[in-house]
């Protein structure tokens, strides 16, 4: 019995891990394709649709134009725990 506690915690955290993985891989291709349109159109987009993708409210990733110049992309880790990319610093930090 204990085993199979110990297996399923260890699959939980293999899996955890594999979907933290691919939403950060979604999240680095928003990033692209927003750092992209900004070369081409000299401009943020407004959205995620200008850049070709569709924003649902169970996303792997999240975009936010800030203000005229920055923006954000975030994804989910846990409840009440996101990860964040800021275009200001080009930096990823974690918080609830």
């Amino acid at each position: 019995m204990k085993y199979k506690i110990l297996i399923c915690v260890l699959l939980f955290g293999i899996c955890s891990c594999n979907e933290e993985k691919e939403r950060e891989k979604y999240a680095k291709s928003i990033i692209e394709k927003v750092e992209l349109f900004k070369v081409k159109k000299n401009r943020l987009p407004k959205n995620v649709f200008e850049v070709g993708l569709i924003e649902l409210e169970d996303s792997k990733a999240f975009y936010e134009k800030k203000t005229d110049s920055t923006y954000i992309v975030w994804f989910g880790l846990s409840l009440g725990e996101s990860k964040t990319y800021n275009s200001t610093t080009k930096e990823w930090t974690k918080g609830g």
